[in-house]
Order: structure tokens, then C-alpha cells, then sequence
């Protein structure tokens, strides 16, 4: 049985025209590492509006912030990987633990393998507006 705690895909309960910051903290893993962002108007980032968005840790800069849009107020949220063969998400033991913080939520990630340290990709999640 998994960690009761170790969730693959996390929903937030957002507001048409939200503002977010995303900032990595941390990788500790060999392939690529990112997040995957979603709602049903779209993410917007530096005017342009996205039905979904990869956000990877090895682009600069270090944060990045978006903008909402929705009608249902849900923001979608999952870590990605790249392997050099495409992205890959949730597989049999890829998952991440979620941390409230004082201004929003910390991202533990564990992305494939057994070796489920949970800190492949760490980045945190703040609603700045």
C-alpha cells in the first residue's frame, strides 16, 4: 500500500484572475524536472494565454509568475520529467507531498524509481494578489 499522503495531481480551488508565483527550490535528479499547470480559461504568462503549461526548473528565471483564468476556479498542478524521450508524469511511483507554507503550498516531488526521497523537484506555489 503508498503513502496515504503522496498525491499524483493536485486541484486548487482558485478565482478567475488569480495570481500565482511559482519558484523552484531544489532538483536532485538526472532528467529534467518541471510542472504542469492548468485551468479552463487558460494560464497566462507575459500576455500570452495557455489552455496548459510545462514550467521546467532549468529555465530561467527561477520564478515565474501566471495568471488565472476560469470559470470552474480550479488550477490544476502536476510534476513532470523528460528523460530525453518526451514528458512523462505520473507514473506507478512518481508522485508529490504538499506542505502549507505561510504564503502558499511547498511541492515535494519524487518523479520515477523506487528511491522515493520525494525531493527530485522541489518548488512552492504562492498566490501573490
Amino acid at each position: 500500500m503508498g503513502d496515504p499522503y503522496v498525491i499524483k495531481w493536485d486541484v486548487i480551488d482558485i478565482n478567475d484572475m488569480d495570481r500565482f508565483v511559482i519558484r523552484f527550490e531544489r532538483v536532485h535528479s538526472q532528467w529534467r524536472q518541471g510542472v504542469w499547470l492548468s485551468t479552463d480559461g487558460g494560464i497566462e504568462i507575459k500576455g500570452n494565454i495557455y489552455p496548459s503549461i510545462y514550467i521546467w526548473s532549468d529555465a530561467e528565471p527561477k520564478e515565474t509568475e501566471f495568471l488565472c483564468h476560469t470559470a470552474l476556479g480550479k488550477l490544476h498542478v502536476y510534476n513532470v520529467w523528460d528523460r530525453g524521450r518526451g514528458v512523462n508524469s505520473q507514473a506507478y511511483s512518481s508522485g508529490m507531498k504538499i506542505e502549507k507554507t505561510k504564503k502558499g503550498l511547498r511541492y515535494a516531488c519524487n518523479d520515477i524509481g523506487f528511491d522515493t526521497s520525494f525531493d527530485k523537484l522541489v518548488f512552492v506555489l504562492e498566490k501573490i494578489n
